[in-house]
């Protein structure tokens, strides 16, 4: 404790230098240093706690869903020479922290920790992870999207006995739309569409626009007519729409029902043909 008085207006100086926390807790688990970001991020009363325990029960406490290193108190562990660990603070403001704390034997034996908010580098990382699986002008999933969960909703069919149908859409005569009125109308088409898919689905259901103008929608729970229906309360929703000057906004669909055991390849293949099969038969129509 001698050894760090020396020392700690320098310590104190150093941490009002950085946009960083910094704490000091020595051998005999006593905090000898807690820089005010510490304080204020992590909630902790004016004089802050006295020792690395009460902290890390501290946190324990206010982290959701807290790390195993947290959880299991192991942040200070004497037994790792070096400790890296992430977790987040809820707001307001929120806050996501790195956690890093190393040893040291000079000028005194202690457990140095430098916390950072990396907030900004979580949200980030968090945004384009979501434009990497998302449509930007419709906002529905795109296919890199969607088909995980395809497949993730074709092994719980498979495991637990229950229906599940896809359905593909594409928009009538679509080509003329981007041919008469522009690429910007064209645009105003897919995301009418899109939100009205969106208002016609349950919560279960998943939609994505799996390409140019044509949409996926897989139905979790459901069989080939209760598809069919869906499929049909969709069709009605976006002939009912009104897109600017654009008449006649209209969509075919195909359906099929997953059966056990096939790859996504089949029952896709499937409910493709039976989009062509209402392309052929007049459009507007699911087959």
């Amino acid at each position: 404790m001698s050894a760090w008085g020396g020392v700690l207006p320098f310590v104190e100086a150093l941490a009002s230098c950085l946009e960083a926390g910094l704490l000091l807790i020595d051998p005999a688990d006593r905090v000898v240093f807690c820089g005010d970001w510490i304080t204020s991020t992590f909630g902790l009363p004016p004089g802050g706690l006295r020792t690395g325990r009460e902290l890390l029960e501290h946190l324990a406490a206010l982290v959701p869903n807290p790390p195993p290193m947290l959880q299991d108190g192991l942040l200070l562990a004497p037994d790792h020479p070096v400790i890296c660990e992430e977790f987040e603070i809820p707001g307001p403001p929120r806050s996501a922290v790195r956690w890093v704390a190393r040893r040291v034997h000079e000028p005194a034996p202690a457990v140095v920790v430098v916390c950072t908010d990396i907030t900004a580098e979580v949200d980030l990382a968090s945004t384009r992870e979501r434009q990497a699986v998302t449509d930007d002008l419709t906002g529905l999933l795109n296919r890199r999207g969607i088909e995980p969960q395809i497949v993730r909703e074709m092994h719980q069919a498979m495991r637990h006995a229950i229906p599940l149908s896809i359905a593909l859409f594409d928009i009538d005569h679509f080509k003329s739309v981007n041919d008469r009125h522009g690429h910007a109308a064209g645009d105003q088409v897919l995301r009418a569409v899109a939100g009205a898919i969106t208002q016609s689905i349950r919560g279960g259901d998943l939609a994505a626009r799996w390409g140019g103008e044509e949409f996926l929608l897989v139905l979790p729970h459901t069989s080939l007519e209760g598809a069919r229906h869906a499929g049909d309360r969709i069709r009605v929703a976006v002939e009912a729409l009104r897109v600017g000057d654009i008449p006649g906004v209209t969509i075919s669909g195909g359906i099929a029902c997953f059966e056990s055991r096939e790859d996504l390849s089949k029952v896709l293949a499937r409910a493709d043909a039976n989009l062509y099969a209402a392309k052929a038969g007049g459009r507007n129509q699911i087959r």
